[in-house]
């Protein structure tokens, strides 16, 4: 059942990739941290495509930027102590880099999401599992609680949490980490993002 979306904003996704463009392009991308004690070179020129379909794995040493690269894709570095100091982030035509912090947080989570490498540090410890699976239903999709909660539901169940109607009313320390993980991605998957960071 389609759900009322939020009437202030237009979903990138649904906007035509223009001709010759890709969905996403990261063109010569910088991204430095400055700090006391110098200059931080984390991210050095960073530039690949990704179209409609496609799997892209980005590779490198630890320490070589792949986090960095992410977390700059979607808009969630400290800025500062990093600055961007070159390149751009094209998604369907259009600059993230030219994107407000408000235009951002409709764009994550809804037409771009990220699972994060740790997720006992990404999930709310106060909050139900369900409440953190449904967040962005609510807030992209329009979703009433009981709506989201009945999604988070079935999201549990499609990444494999046994009983899931019991455990959507638990909290993160009562998952193992391969149980949390899971629920990272039952939350990625939820607005059905254009595209689905992996991190690691």
């Amino acid at each position: 059942m389609a759900k009322k979306k939020n009437t202030n904003y237009v979903d990138l996704k649904t906007k035509p990739i223009p001709e010759g463009k890709h969905l996403l392009e990261v063109d010569n991308l910088k991204m430095y941290f400055h700090t006391e004690d110098g200059v931080v070179h984390a991210v050095d020129g960073v530039s690949y495509t990704l179209d409609r379909g496609e799997t892209l794995g980005v590779v490198g040493e630890s320490g070589s930027g792949k986090s960095v690269t992410h977390m700059t894709i979607m808009g969630l570095i400290d800025m500062p102590p990093g600055k961007i100091e070159g390149g751009d982030i094209v998604y369907r035509g259009e600059s993230l880099l030219e994107k407000s912090e408000e235009e951002m947080q409709h764009i994550r989570g809804n037409d771009i999401a990220m699972i994060f490498q740790d997720p006992m540090t990404s999930l709310n410890p106060v909050y139900k599992i369900g409440r953190q699976v449904g967040e962005g239903l609510r807030l992209h999709r329009g979703y009433s609680k009981q709506e989201a909660q009945e999604r988070a539901i079935e999201l549990l169940r499609l990444v494999g949490i046994p009983n899931p109607e019991k455990r959507v009313n638990e909290y993160p320390h009562q998952f193992s980490g391969g149980m949390r993980q899971r629920v990272m991605i039952a939350m990625a998957l939820a607005c059905d993002p254009d595209i689905l960071i992996a991190d690691e």
